[in-house]
């Protein structure tokens, strides 16, 4: 069983993840309900989340995700009227760019939304986004929807003054969203990171950016692709449209010192400049975390020998089996990719498994095999301990076991390399 979202859920977060921008679900009650708690759980933005203070019509005491509650009679007869209504109330209170997004069932309807929508005025700030693709992977609906949300709103650059202003020393992280644990704590290691670059990031496309920052996104030095999965289609509407460079790292996402430093140091390669001092920042952990783990394996051999199984994609599995085998000396046991995996980190990865001698645990379930720990979504992990698949485990990926976190964390870049070390190494210390 692999328990991931789908790509409606993709296509709702991908809007969700823009702090001035809505989605209007067309559906019935039963698709709005945990869409709103995730993207209000997710990028809270309401200071309060007390029920009574949303009562309006279409919200149904949950801040997010308003919909157009659609019953059996709507999908016979049309829903246009029901449409109507609910896009006027919500254009009333949302006063951002409203998508509509139809939920499954409503996509088979056939109602003329861009109609109504023309009607009132709105198609402006207003469009739909007609099929999301549904039951196919996550990141399927987030690319999806976010190069409909680029067409519509026809990115800018800052200055008129030049036809084609670049600004040397901005970039922009792409495919980076509401699904990825730890967002907020990722976008502030990467800013800095960056910044011994000497370099700015202007847009986070689509996690809690602002509709003006995609606006004025063309004018970018580059584009850096964190997670390919979801971003590799609208980097390649961006260099197609404006000539921006993409910069992806051999490594996948920056999970441990290697990819991190393969990251800068492609980035530093596109742009002309010296990596030098960000580099100095990664060797700084490397030292930091010896330290412990010399202690550590001093009394015990470990993480040296440990094994380890991973579900999630290939973005975030490649990198972090890389670093698991060439810096701690740990064993891949399983190896799953979740569907929609980037082919090209999928491709390295099991390249990389191959060469080291462990073919066996390419698209291996972590079902089938009891590893010391496992890195997985939080349902799975309670599977895997549940049938002593694992003694361990660390939640890498959505969807979480529900803890809160009141510090931003995460696991990208050197801040997000030591809190894995110390999740690992504790995780081993109470096996």
């Amino acid at each position: 069983m692999i328990f991931s979202p789908d790509a409606f859920t993709g296509s709702i977060l991908a809007v969700e993840g823009i702090r001035d921008a809505a989605v209007i679900l067309n559906g019935p009650t039963g698709c709005k309900s945990y869409h709103s708690f995730l993207s209000d759980r997710q990028f809270p933005r309401e200071s309060s989340h007390d029920p009574l203070s949303f009562q309006d019509e279409f919200y149904f005491g949950q801040p997010r995700v308003p919909c157009t509650c659609l019953d059996g009679e709507d999908y016979i007869r049309g829903s246009l009227e029901k449409f109507e209504s609910a896009l006027a109330a919500i254009a009333a209170k949302e006063k951002g760019l409203l998508v509509v997004i139809n939920s499954p069932g409503a996509s088979l309807v056939g109602d003329d939304l861009e109609s109504v929508i023309k009607k009132a005025g709105i198609q402006n700030r207003c469009f739909v986004v007609e099929n999301t693709g549904f039951s196919l992977p996550a990141a399927r609906g987030f690319e999806n929807t976010a190069l409909a949300l680029l067409e519509h709103l026809k990115p800018r650059p800052l200055s008129r003054s030049l036809p084609h202003p670049v600004s040397l020393k901005k970039v922009n992280l792409i495919g980076l969203s509401l699904l990825h644990k730890h967002w907020e704590g990722s976008v502030a290691e990467m800013k800095r990171l960056l910044a011994f670059l000497g370099l700015e990031v202007g847009t986070v496309f689509l996690a809690g950016t602002s509709l003006d920052e995609i606006r004025e996104s063309r004018d970018a030095a580059c584009n850096i692709v964190l997670f390919p999965e979801y971003g590799r289609r609208v980097a390649e509407w961006y260099r197609e449209r404006f000539g921006t460079p993409a910069v992806f790292s051999p490594l996948g996402a920056p999970i441990g010192f290697d990819a991190n430093e393969s990251l800068l140091k492609e980035v530093a390669a596109v742009l002309d400049i010296d990596p030098a001092r960000a580099l100095v920042e990664i060797r700084k952990a490397r030292q930091t975390s010896y330290k412990q783990i010399s202690r550590f394996h001093s009394f015990s051999g470990l993480p040296k020998g440990a094994s380890f199984s991973i579900r999630a994609e290939s973005s975030l599995a490649f990198p972090l089996t890389h670093w698991l085998y060439s810096y701690l000396g740990m064993a891949p046991l399983a190896i799953k990719l979740l569907p929609g995996s980037d082919p090209e980190a999928a491709a390295s990865l099991k390249a990389f498994l191959e060469e080291k001698g462990f073919c066996e645990a390419w698209d291996r379930d972590p079902a089938l095999e009891s590893a010391d720990i496992a890195f997985a979504d939080a349902h799975t992990l309670q599977l895997l301990k549940s049938k002593g698949c694992c003694k361990a485990g660390i939640e890498i990926i959505l969807p979480d076991g529900g803890y809160i976190h009141f510090i931003p964390k995460t696991y990208l870049g050197v801040s997000g390399t030591l809190l894995l070390l110390e999740e690992i190494i504790n995780g081993l210390r109470s096996t």
